[in-house]
Parts: C-alpha cells; structure tokens; sequence
C-alpha cells in the first residue's frame, strides 16, 4: 500500500469533497472563498496512484493578530478507500505542512460524532455544539 500526498490539486479535493459532504453527507455549502485564498493548502492523498482523499489548512484568516493560529477542515475519504488509515495520515500530513508554514496550534470545526477520531490524535474540544447547516459540530484545538 503505498499513499502518496499532493498539494493544491483542488480539482480532485473538489470531487472528493462532493462525494462525500455533498451527496453521501447532503450539505448543500460545501465550498466557499477560503478554497481560493492562495493561502489556504488543499492536501489531496492517493492510494496506490488512487483518488482517495482530501483535506484542507489555512491560516485563521479571521484572527490575524494571532499568525501561528490555523484551521484545519474538509477532511474527507472516499468510501471505497476507506479503513486504510487515510484519515488519520491527511491529518498528520496537514498538521505538518502548516507547522512549516508557521503554525503552532491548529483549530477544527468536528462533526461530533468524530470527535473520538481527532482527541486519538491529541485535539480537545473547547465551545458549545453548533448546527453547521443540519449536523451537530464542535471546536477543537491541539498545539503543534
């Protein structure tokens, strides 16, 4: 099994994406303008030279005066990929390539029935749940 990890290939980020939030998930506002800050670092992964998965950092654009803060969100793994770790290496591959880019903590808007997954990999949840159109999501952070 080999996974390979791309940078700003969001024409395949953008059909995983849909896949999964759009049409299995049903959100109906799944893209926005942080998909075209040229800030924002859009990971694509590949399985065994496979789409696979997606995810996406950015510097938290609503908090400037706090550079080393990002947001970390859209991760997503096609259903037929699934079970493979991808999750898991999208993360630690995001959480990396934002540490080089400047980041020391980095903040995630989960579903909550993820939670489990990210607080395996040291995040906290912190605020109140939140509907993000129909499903119930929370905030949390880990420092990097």
């Amino acid at each position: 099994m080999e996974i390979r990890f791309t940078q700003s290939n969001f024409d395949d980020a953008r059909h995983v994406r849909t896949r999964v939030f759009m049409e299995e998930q049903g959100f109906e506002n799944e893209f926005d303008d942080i998909d075209e800050d040229a800030r924002t670092i859009h990971v694509t992964a590949y399985l065994d030279g496979a789409l696979a998965g997606c995810a996406r950092t950015f510097p938290d654009f609503e908090r400037p005066e706090e550079p080393g803060r990002w947001i970390f969100g859209r991760l997503a793994v096609l259903p037929e990929q699934r079970g493979a770790g991808l999750g898991a290496a999208l993360l630690a591959e995001s959480e990396r390539l934002a540490r080089e880019a400047g980041a020391t903590e980095m903040h995630l808007h989960a579903q909550c029935r993820v939670t489990p997954f990210y607080e395996r990999t040291g995040y906290t949840q912190y605020g109140p749940i939140e509907l993000d159109e129909h499903v119930e999501h929370i905030w949390m952070k880990k420092s990097l």
